[in-house]
């Protein structure tokens, strides 16, 4: 699947739309307007029920493997335009495993889905818990971007877990009285998409000093998180790290010459395993820059030049 969002520029959609060449496109009768120039068939789901119903209601075959596409996400295009990610199913089903056995889900856990379909953390929001029978509450947009009633609404529906940003967060935390107290079940915070400062930790463990923080870091080319660092509670580290790769991940810190840096010495970021993505939509030359053959292994394998600066500690 490709998301696409109503509110993002005309000029924007059209690319997406035209680059990625879609066949159908499910939306709601309200946004048909809008939609730039397209070639897919259109299917609103809110008002061509007559022709859904007219189709078999028997479950199609499931023929996919893990190699197979799960979808196809834009990056911001800050360096020009979209980029197409490849995202298949092995890095979205690794990133599920991972966070399944790694912070398992109990029978009473109620989770939610608020980030934009167009961003990469949305898939485990989605899929992750109602893979594993956990029900899930959708968040609107303008919610989330009303703290007071964001807050209300996970303290409501009892949610347990929560993947934010740290620029949301902080306004959670500088905004909404009593936060310890409305929020008692939410008891995992994830903070994921941006880089998380030390104050702002200080700040969540002064005001949630029994919940646990997980820290990730990663991206859309990597299927959405590939290292954590888990604060638990009661815990104030002196600093802040990415922490340690997921399952079935490599983390490699290399100097232009691709070769391993000592520890302490700032290197560029490298990823490899199950997460990376199959390349990017269209970009053969940028997919060649990005995404190399490993050269730490006999098999063929690959590494993501991410363009972040590391170092061991």
């Amino acid at each position: 699947y490709v998301p696409l969002d109503p509110n993002y520029p005309q000029e924007r959609l059209a690319f997406m739309l035209e680059d990625s060449q879609v066949s159908i496109l499910l939306t709601q009768q309200c946004w048909v307007d809008i939609i730039p120039q397209h070639k897919a068939d259109v299917i609103c789901l809110d008002s061509d029920w007559n022709h859904i119903a007219q189709q078999s209601q028997n479950n199609p075959v499931n023929n996919s493997t893990t190699n197979n596409l799960a979808y196809v996400i834009y990056t911001s295009g800050s360096t020009g335009k979209p980029k197409g990610v490849l995202g298949i199913h092995q890095g979205a089903i690794n990133r599920f495993h991972w966070m399944w056995e790694s912070y398992p889900f109990t029978k009473e856990e109620i989770c939610c889905q608020k980030t934009s379909l167009n961003f990469v953390d949305s898939v485990w929001e989605i899929f992750g818990p109602l893979l594993r029978g956990i029900p899930t509450v959708i968040i609107p947009d303008a919610v989330v971007k009303a703290p007071e009633q964001f807050v209300e609404t996970l303290a409501n529906n009892k949610v347990t877990r929560l993947v934010l940003v740290p620029s949301l967060l902080r306004v959670l935390l500088d905004t909404c009285s009593d936060l310890r107290k409305r929020l008692s079940n939410l008891k995992l915070w994830v903070s994921s998409g941006e880089a998380l400062s030390l104050d702002l930790l200080q700040n969540f463990r002064q005001i949630m000093p029994e919940s646990t923080l997980l820290n990730l870091y990663g991206s859309s080319e990597v299927s959405a998180d590939v290292t954590c660092s888990r604060i638990n509670p009661a815990e104030t580290p002196s600093r802040v790290t990415i922490g340690r790769p997921i399952a079935n991940t490599q983390i490699y810190v290399l100097s232009e010459h691709l070769k391993p840096v000592p520890t302490g010495v700032p290197g560029e970021l490298y990823i490899s395993g199950d997460g990376l993505a199959r390349s990017y939509l269209n970009q053969a030359e940028m997919t060649a820059e990005k995404f190399i053959p490993n050269p730490f292994t006999k098999e063929a394998t690959r590494l993501y030049k991410t363009g972040d600066l590391a170092r061991y500690l």
